[in-house]
């Protein structure tokens, strides 16, 4: 069996987050899975970079792995020339700037959530704004792009390439939440008849090394300084700006509080630690030994942070809004994202007592692990099943 692996989201975007998170994680399962009668493929771009999360070369070597480069030929061409069986396409918005035309073989696709279509109709850009990270200019430009129907028209015009190929009889359509298949069927009602099935995103599988390789994350681990954390700063929709805020007003009420933030690009106190990027066994060290994970994003199609979080105990602290409080359930504290006065109320509720949902996070740990492990199994299974389309 033939079998075309997607690389490409090793490479977007610099290939750092949930994506490639995703990715990795399934095809994993595939080279584990495969027998001496199959061929791994995989398609990249040659245009974009390699990718600072994963090397998709290096893994390609380790693995055996035929790389395909869409940037020179078509990805239907590749799958005729390669006689390929099942194309597995991880996320189908990454295939913008891609033909899809004239692809007939199986193709396992999923689309993980349809924020840019749901940003659009909820307004929610307009009221998003960090003066400390979006500068006037930047911000008048987003706004004048938001208010024009500038962003609407491009993202319906990503939608209507890909839709027809996960809409298709030759494709089997999976997301990564309850939340996001409704939103799915929402926003693409022809899509109510199609058979969308749910993959949890799998857990990853991360070497965690004794030594944590970040001297700033290194200092305030051995420090033992108490600190919050929240992943991806940089990112509107991750709500840093409101979290900055109600930190600044917890120092008052705790003066030995810390904040570590990934990317966010900066710190606001000297309390208050940016760290640009961690490596995956850095990242577990800085879940183990946080007080409390802070996720409150406007948005999410499923959320890898909570969950490795609670995997080592720590609480999270999130918002109580899409797919979060499905993949959470009683483990989370919830607030809303829009109130800056209910995150403060959350996370005081946690500095006052970290142990207020210590059995509802191991309990929830156990089934959402399971629940991925299952769903990872199935969507492989799949993967290697020969069609009868």
């Amino acid at each position: 069996m033939n079998i075309l692996l997607d690389f490409i989201p090793f490479q977007h975007n610099g290939g750092i987050g949930g994506a490639a998170s995703f990715t990795k994680a399934v095809c994993d399962e595939v080279c584990l899975k495969k027998t001496s009668k199959d061929r791994l493929f995989a398609v990249y771009d040659s245009s974009q970079p390699i990718g600072k999360q994963y090397n998709y070369q290096e893994y390609a070597k380790e693995h055996g792995i035929q790389l395909l480069d869409l940037a020179t030929t078509p990805l239907s061409l590749h799958i005729d020339r390669h006689a390929i069986s099942t194309f597995f396409m991880s996320i189908g918005q990454f295939y913008a700037n891609y033909s899809l035309d004239n692809i007939h073989c199986k193709v396992v696709m999923g689309i993980h959530d349809i924020w840019d279509i749901e940003r659009e109709d909820n307004h929610i850009e307009l009221i998003i704004h960090d003066k400390t990270s979006e500068n006037k200019w930047r911000w008048a430009k987003r706004m004048i792009n938001v208010i024009s129907g500038r962003f609407n028209r491009q993202q319906q015009a990503l939608y209507n390439h890909i839709i027809p190929l996960y809409s298709a009889s030759n494709t089997i359509a999976f997301t990564v939440s309850e939340y996001s298949r409704n939103a799915l069927s929402y926003y693409f009602p022809h899509l109510v008849s199609k058979d969308i099935h749910i993959c949890y995103s799998p857990s990853r599988r991360v070497t965690v090394f004794p030594e944590i390789e970040n001297k700033e994350l290194r200092e305030i681990i051995k420090g033992g300084k108490t600190y919050l954390l929240m992943l991806a700063a940089n990112r509107r929709l991750k709500n840093a700006h409101t979290l900055i805020k109600v930190f600044k007003r917890l120092l008052s009420d705790y003066p030995n509080l810390y904040l570590l933030t990934t990317k966010y690009g900066h710190s606001i106190h000297s309390q208050h630690i940016d760290i640009p990027f961690l490596s995956d066994s850095d990242l577990e060290h800085a879940y183990q030994h946080a007080y409390a994970l802070i996720f409150g994003s406007f948005f999410e199609g499923f959320g890898y942070p909570p969950v490795e979080a609670i995997r080592h105990g720590t609480p999270c602290i999130a918002s109580n809004v899409t797919s979060i409080p499905e993949i959470l359930g009683d483990a989370g504290i919830y607030f809303s994202p829009l109130y800056p006065a209910d995150m403060y109320r959350a996370i005081k509720t946690v500095l006052n007592d970290r142990n207020c949902r210590k059995e509802q996070i191991t309990q929830r740990y156990t089934e959402i692990s399971l629940r991925q492990q299952n769903d990872l199994q199935a969507l492989v299974k799949e993967i290697f099943t020969v069609s009868d389309l």
